[in-house]
């Protein structure tokens, strides 16, 4: 039936591509001819020049999907598989790497608060995001920490052309879900503010529905009882300001401040049902708060650039009795936890030709982090055991040299010195070469890092259902990431790429059971990924269909000569965006094919493989946009083929939280309408 689907999408796709050639703005992963980029770059670089390959998710596209959180904006990636943990939230593998080392920055500066190794990103919205630029391999010589298999970078909207400027939109979906979101500028002379506020609710079922289980009999014949609707209702709000001084054409100054508050709760199923029912509750609540002052100057020949930030992440859960019959809670059966990161971040880049062929591009960056809560645990603080911190030191370079207009080199180096560890060097190679116009030839090798967290390293987690530790005697981990990719554009309406790839990473650390139902951290093996990435674009005067596609072999890392070295995992997105006959009228349709992925374990000295279903995803919408661009409606279909879950063969299940032999992938097919003013 996918299959069939599949074909007809295909057949769909190609009616409108007959027609005269004309740019048409991009959408998906596509860029702009004038687009710049700045992720994995020590300055603004135009793409072409750009020593990585950098994929954009536009604003554009962001809105045609109807994605109002980070979460939603990556799913049109194929190099990016999103994994659903009920309490954790979503996180991400790239290319087959985990989230931990996956950074999530904003304008350049890291995301704090991983749980579970991993960001939630549906706690990340794209409310004044201009573009998401996505890089992948190891980056962690201008990056750092968490960078060792790729990074995300958000970039946001910093300034405005009109004196006064204000936008208010909002979205409903029929799953349950509302999104408001409203901001003002005001612009004079050289001083502009910003002020943005957001407002998200999701409340699909009533409580008692959320309560409901239903029994699961597994592959192995195994029966389990699960929830039957196992997404959380959850609330979000943020308020956040952007400050911007422009001291001339050379040089600008620029603050921000962004709070977000999240609720999510956690109903419990009903227990003993014949005499006084109760049912076990959860009430999670998260607070973000981040601070950065980020400073450029521009002189003939130097470039530098300042960035100053300090985030901070706190969670508390709440975990309370309910009583059915009498609507009450039992003060007597309450439990709370507190979890608490901050983080100081500075980076201090320069750039500098010394002369026409040979760039110098050196820096400084100091982190700090800071954790503590009811399980830290670092006793080797006399003063105070729950508080755990760690810094790190690392100047870099890159030198930049052109041995001919077409072709252009870049050596670069990080030297990390951490308070923990001893110290560590990091370098890359790195190279671009274009023979014409039409082509481009990238690639390299840089060795990632990624030192232990707080958590990994302090974290003593044991109570009657959880025996997990944390481990001071870990390793960092060092990762080595092969490249080489061509782009070639045979003209403005015809584009294509193909990429290899090859990362593998030292001394990874996992979670291990060393006894019954005891884990603990611990380095456990190697971890190696390899793969082929291609894409497609074609653009006509009513239409552009973008189409990318990930072929991914991960290791399975067991001993054993009965099992595959590799799993096979396969990723493909088509995007069409089509201008109907209607002025200011347009289609935006999305396909995206999640292949099997397989999963091996050694059971009873047996090989044991489970695999996570194929899937498919089918969006479909419709942008209209009124004259000048004052006023934009969408409407559409997320999900269409109404997918909230796919089984896992063999009683493996994605995270921590989620219920065996299930795979969760949302709240299923969701009607949406978005409607957008700016007033200028």
């Amino acid at each position: 039936m996918q299959r069939i689907l599949f074909c007809l999408f295909i057949f769909f796709y190609l009616l409108p591509l007959f027609g005269q050639v004309e740019d048409l703005d991009s959408i998906g992963f596509s860029i702009d001819l004038d687009q710049f980029v700045i992720s994995a770059n020590y300055e603004p670089t135009h793409y072409k020049e750009a020593i990585h390959d950098v994929e954009v998710i536009s604003k554009k596209a962001i809105q045609l999907r109807g994605a109002i959180n980070l979460e939603q904006a990556l799913t049109i990636s194929p190099s990016i598989r999103l994994e659903q943990d009920p309490i954790l939230g979503t996180s991400i593998r790239m290319r087959g790497i985990g989230s931990r080392n996956v950074a999530i920055l904003v304008d350049g500066v890291p995301v704090i608060g991983r749980l579970g190794g991993s960001i939630d990103l549906s706690q990340i919205s794209l409310q004044n995001v201009e573009r998401i630029e996505l890089v992948e391999g190891a980056l962690s010589n201008f990056y750092g920490n968490n960078a060792a298999g790729g990074v995300i970078n958000i970039i946001t909207k910093k300034s405005q052309v009109k004196p006064l400027e204000a936008n208010i939109s909002g979205q409903l979906e029929s799953i349950g879900s509302q999104n408001i979101e409203a901001g003002i500028g005001y612009k004079m002379k050289k001083a502009s503010l910003r002020i943005h506020g957001r407002y998200f609710n999701y409340n699909q079922y009533p409580i008692d529905s959320l309560r409901r289980t239903e029994e699961v009999i597994l592959s192995d014949g195994t029966k389990i009882t699960q929830s039957i609707y196992p997404l959380n209702p959850k609330t979000q709000a943020s308020l956040g300001s952007v400050f911007r001084y422009q001291f001339d054409d050379q040089s600008d100054l620029t603050l921000k401040y962004d709070r977000m508050q999240e609720d999510v709760d956690d109903y419990g199923a009903i227990r003993r049902l014949q005499f006084n029912p109760y049912a076990n509750e959860i009430f999670f609540n998260t607070k973000r708060e981040d601070l950065s002052l980020n400073y450029k100057k521009s002189w003939d020949q130097l470039y530098l650039e300042f960035t100053t930030a300090y985030n901070q992440f706190d969670r508390i859960v709440d975990e309370q009795r309910y009583y059915i019959e009498t609507d009450s809670f039992d003060i007597d059966l309450q439990n709370q936890d507190t979890t608490h990161f901050d983080n100081f971040f500075n980076r201090l880049v320069l750039s500098y030709p010394i002369n026409d062929r040979l760039k110098v591009n050196a820096g400084i960056n100091y982190n700090k982090e800071r954790g503590y809560g009811d399980r830290i645990l670092d006793r080797n603080n006399l003063k105070d055991s729950t508080r755990a911190s760690f810094t790190e030191v690392a100047p870099f370079f890159d030198f930049n040299y052109d041995f001919s207009k077409e072709l252009k080199v870049s050596f670069a180096g990080r030297q990390t010195i951490h308070s923990t560890y001893q110290g560590k060097f990091t370098p890359s190679i790195q190279a671009v070469y274009n023979p014409t116009t039409k082509w481009t030839l990238r690639g390299g090798y840089a060795q990632g890092y990624r030192s232990p967290s707080l958590k990994e390293l302090y974290l003593e987690f044991v109570d009657v259902n959880h025996n997990i530790l944390g481990n001071t005697n870990l390793l960092p981990e060092t990762s080595h990431d092969f490249r080489l990719g061509m782009d070639y554009e045979i003209s403005k309406a015809f584009s294509t790429s193909v990429n290899v790839y090859r990362t593998l990473i030292e001394e990874r650390i996992s979670l291990f059971e060393y006894e019954t139902l005891k884990f603990r951290y611990d380095n456990v093996d190697t971890y190696e990924v390899r793969g082929l990435q291609a894409s497609l674009s074609i653009k006509t005067r009513n239409a552009q269909w973008d189409n990318s596609s990930n072929l991914g072999f991960w290791s399975t890392n067991l001993d054993d000569t009965s099992a595959p070295e590799y799993g096979r995992v396969f990723d493909f997105n088509s995007s069409l965006l089509y201008k109907l006959p209607i002025k200011n009228l347009t289609a935006f349709i999305n396909y995206r094919f999640n292949g099997e992925q397989p999963n091996y374990s050694i059971r009873d000295n047996n090989v044991q493989v489970s695999i996570i279903e194929a899937y498919a995803l089918l969006d479909f919408s419709l942008n209209y946009a009124m004259t000048k661009q004052s006023a934009k409606f969408t409407l559409g279909i997320k999900n269409l083929l109404d997918i909230d879950n796919t089984a896992t063969r063999g009683g493996a299940s994605t995270g921590v939280h989620s219920a065996q032999g299930r795979n969760v992938i949302g709240p299923g097919r969701s009607f949406f309408l978005q409607m957008a003013y700016n007033f200028n």
